[in-house]
Parts: structure tokens; sequence; C-alpha cells
């Protein structure tokens, strides 16, 4: 049996709701009555906030202001006596050695003064790999003889030819140069150089 339905019929058709411009007047008043009490209630609070917040800085401002007038008001700290008691031997220790050193030099022969620059520049001048086993200075530092090792033999020219650009070094020759290898199957040589003054012509 087949059983036709009206779907036109009144039941089964939306329904509209439909507000009297009254009822929409009255809602629109009551969202601006919400809206109002909103922002008034969210300004109440940042005006709290505020307030609280100015309090906090006039409240830190005051502990800056306290510790600064308890800083001015207590004394400087006063230093350790040991401690300066020991920077003061320390700077009279100072001062002595000072004044030792400018004594010995104004008794030490120009002669001497010398020789301890020609010792300074022999032991600058060394070049790795060389190195020195005797030393023999007279004459007042005019005559040297130093003997030494090296790993290798071109080393001793090098040396040489820095200690002759060297002033305190620039009056004397290199008279005699002997290289002879290292025994016990070392690697190297040993040498042995000697200088005398020049002769002034």
């Amino acid at each position: 049996m087949n059983q036709q339905i009206n779907l036109y019929q009144p039941i089964f058709r939306k329904e509209k709701i439909v507000f009297s411009a009254q009822t929409i007047t009255w809602l629109s008043l009551g969202l601006i009555v919400l809206l109002v009490l909103w922002s008034a209630l969210i300004g109440q609070r940042i005006s709290g906030l505020e307030s609280e917040l100015e309090r906090q800085q006039q409240a830190e401002q005051r502990a800056v202001r306290q510790v600064a007038e308890l800083q001015s008001s207590m004394p400087p700290d006063e230093p350790d006596a040991a401690l300066v008691a020991r920077v003061e031997n320390l700077r009279e220790r100072r001062d002595g050695l000072r004044e030792s050193l400018a004594a010995l030099e104004r008794r030490m022969p120009a002669a001497e003064l010398d020789l301890l620059a020609r010792l300074d520049a022999l032991a600058s001048q060394v070049p790795a790999g060389l190195w020195l086993t005797e030393l023999y200075m007279a004459d007042q530092g005019e005559t040297l003889t130093a003997e030494g090792e090296a790993l290798e033999a071109r080393l001793v020219p090098v040396w040489l030819a820095g200690l002759s650009r060297i002033e305190t070094f620039s009056g004397l020759g290199f008279r005699q140069v002997q290289l002879t290898r290292r025994g016990e199957g070392k690697p190297g040589i040993r040498f042995t150089i000697s200088t005398t003054a020049r002769d002034e012509g």
C-alpha cells in the first residue's frame, strides 16, 4: 500500500522566530548596559593595578633613599693594618733593590758592563738545535772562545752571521772555526770558535 506525505504541510516547515521592534530595542539596551558594566569593571581593575604599581615604585624609591642615607652615615672602611704594612714593606724593599742596583752599576767598570752585554747577545742569538757547552772570555771580553754542539752543521754559520750583526761584536773577528762529528753515533757536530780583536788600521 502506498502512502503519500505532503512535505509542504505547515508541520514540516521551519518555524521563523520573529522579534518585534520593541524586543530588539530592549535587547540592544541590555547589551549596551553589559558592555558599560564590563568596561567599568576593567577600568576599575586597571586603575587598581596602576595605583599598586605607583605605590611599589614609591616604596622602592624610599628604600633607595634609605640605603643612600645609611651609606653616607657609615664611616668609610678602614684598610687592613697588616695588609698596609705588607704593601709598605714591599715598596721599601723594591726601592732598596733599585738603589743597590744603581750603586752596583755606578761602581761596575765599563768593560764589565760590555762583557755582560756580550753574554746576553750570545744567549739571544743561539738558534734552535744549537747549544753551548763551554765559554771562555779574556782581555775584558776582547777574546772569546766558545765550544758547543749542533744538530746540523749549517746552524753554526747561521749563529755566527747573527752575532756579526750585533753592535757589541762589531769590533771582533771570528778567526777560528772548527767542526767535528759527534761521537757514539750521535747526530750532529761539535764546534769550536775563537774571536780576537781586529787590528786597528
